[in-house]
């Protein structure tokens, strides 16, 4: 099997992005994460930029 190109960059980044918002939201959760507005704007843009990046 030869999966395009396109396809596996799709798979890839849209599963890193959010697996980033989840591992983001877990630790939040649990505390590990500390409240820093600057920490939560750079993970949400980079796992959002992820997840829009694999749509193109």
């Amino acid at each position: 099997m030869h999966p395009a190109f396109s396809v596996v960059f799709f798979t890839t980044a849209t599963g890193a992005g959010y697996g980033l918002l989840a591992l983001l939201g877990v630790l939040a959760a649990q505390g590990f994460v500390p409240p820093d507005f600057w920490l939560g704007l750079v993970g949400m843009g980079l796992a959002l930029g992820l997840i829009s990046a694999g749509l193109l």
